[in-house]
């Protein structure tokens, strides 16, 4: 499959364990925000919605995407623009609906299936990578933007979002590398910027995934 495919299916898919199957442990706690993010980044990409003073201006409610149009239609029934974090954390009991939507989108386009698995008494869903050739296409594709630089806006826009989902670590299991990569995605970051209302965006994003992740943390070493 050569097909790109939206922001928040490639995050999803690339959090995914290639060997083990289920989101990646680092991934884990962080990913629903990290997709919420992606997602208001295809809207604005497709020009559905604008940024303005970092906050969210919807331009449009119509779309072909169901999850988009659910969005959209949320976003625009508020009486005044919020800006995105407020967003984020306002569809927080929504988080369940989008993340399977994504995974759906996944299974059929054949890149992931949900398999069912079992502890005691407990089942449970969870993704597992099918397509193992686009999947690699995809991690090399990642490791050439970091390491020899994209100009195009949506990698700058996906590869902002690697390192709030937790995915260096699975990229790049050797610490050293990890370490040069790290580097070089900041540079590249830094070098390439987009636009101030969208990095805005982005940010905002970047800070919520990585304040849960850190909460998540911390309420397990007190209760472990």
């Amino acid at each position: 499959m050569d097909k790109p495919i939206p922001l928040s299916q490639k995050i999803y898919l690339m959090g995914i364990n290639p060997e083990k199957g289920g989101i990646s442990s680092r991934s884990y706690t962080a990913m629903d925000y990290v997709l919420l993010g992606t997602l208001f980044m295809e809207l604005y990409l497709e020009k559905k919605i604008s940024f303005d003073e970092k906050r969210i201006i919807v331009r449009t409610t119509s779309s072909d995407n169901q999850l988009h149009r659910f969005l959209l239609q949320k976003m625009s029934k508020a009486k005044s623009p919020r800006k995105i974090g407020t967003w984020i954390n306002k569809l927080y009991f929504s988080l369940k609906q989008i993340r399977e939507e994504v995974q759906s989108g996944l299974v059929n386009q054949h890149l992931i299936k949900m398999e069912t698995r079992r502890f005691l008494f407990f089942k449970w869903k969870t993704p597992v990578a099918t397509n193992k050739q686009y999947l690699f296409k995809l991690e090399r594709k990642i490791e050439n933007d970091i390491f020899k630089g994209s100009s195009a806006e949506e990698d700058l826009i996906f590869l902002s979002f690697i390192e709030p989902a937790g995915i260096l670590h699975r990229l790049f299991s050797d610490r050293k590398k990890r370490k040069q990569a790290k580097q070089q995605l900041k540079k590249l970051l830094l070098e390439n910027r987009v636009s101030g209302a969208v990095a805005d965006a982005i940010t905002a994003s970047q800070a919520i995934a990585a304040s849960v992740a850190v909460s998540v943390a911390a309420t397990s070493a007190v209760t472990s």
